[in-house]
């Protein structure tokens, strides 16, 4: 179920004090493979924004994920039925992400998705706390990643709410990516290239508090999150990092290796 906070049972908590997440933990027998190097985030962010290119969409395809037929539209593959689980995939240089779980309370799964396919994840991870897992991904892929619970990114249905890093590769084998508040945001995610042009895009800070009343919403899991704050998050991110609506801003970056670093610190999973 989805409840605002506004909700009169509710008023009474204030979005200052909402509940702290409780947070289930991984798979049995976690088997993951030694972490990656933690990224210096500090350098990172301090590459000038304007240093390298960004754009308003580029190449990168988003919830469009159909081309033209004589039959019509058609999907460019197969939605999952069940999902992969990896606790990391080997790293040969290939197209791929590193997902870095920046939050100290444990393990985080992270959930990936290809476009039009919301029920069922393609892929999900278990990364523990301080590590960095890489995760392959296919040529021609076009999609996102969410953190989550197995309970709920797994029922079967779809668990759209929250932050998306949104990819997709281009026929030259070129990655498009963007941190994506659309949906909604259950924590900041901050992506970078990694073909060494130091393009990056997102946010680290924490923004789930102070929000105006009305602005929360919570997912399916019990934790709350901001939901269709556009004029919050333009306050404290501005309009470049991130998508906060399709109008505004150039939050997307290009990776010409086809390789991106994300980075995500504590959220609302």
């Amino acid at each position: 179920m989805r409840y605002s906070l506004s909700s009169l049972a509710l008023l009474t908590l204030g979005v200052s004090a909402l509940p702290s997440p409780q947070v289930e933990g991984p798979p049995a027998n976690p088997n993951p493979p030694p972490s990656a190097p933690h990224p210096n985030i500090d350098a990172i962010k301090a590459v000038d924004p304007n240093s390298f290119p960004s754009y308003k969409t580029g190449n990168l395809v988003r919830e469009n994920v159909t081309t033209a037929a004589p039959a019509g539209p058609q999907k460019r593959w197969t939605c999952s039925s069940s999902p992969i689980l990896t606790w990391g995939d080997s790293d040969n240089g290939g197209r791929g992400v590193t997902i870095t779980n920046a939050d100290t309370g444990g393990w985080r799964g992270f959930y990936i998705y290809h476009n039009s396919c919301d029920a069922v994840p393609w892929k999900y991870v278990w990364v523990d706390a301080g590590a960095t897992q890489f995760v392959s991904l296919p040529d021609g892929f076009e999609g996102r990643i969410q953190r989550g619970v197995d309970a709920t990114m797994l029922s079967g249905s779809p668990q759209p709410l929250g932050t998306w890093f949104e990819i997709s590769f281009d026929g030259a084998g070129v990655g498009w990516g963007d941190t994506s508040l659309i949906r909604g945001c259950d924590g900041a995610a901050l992506l970078w290239s990694l073909d060494g042009s130091g393009a990056w895009r997102g946010f680290t800070q924490y923004v789930l508090e102070g929000a105006p009343t009305g602005a929360y919403d919570m997912k399916n899991d019990g934790q709350w999150h901001q939901h269709d704050p556009r004029d919050w998050l333009i306050s404290q991110i501005g309009t470049d990092l991130a998508y906060v609506d399709d109008y505004h801003g150039n939050p997307v970056i290009a990776s010409g290796n086809g390789r991106f670093g994300t980075y995500w610190p504590a959220g609302r999973p």
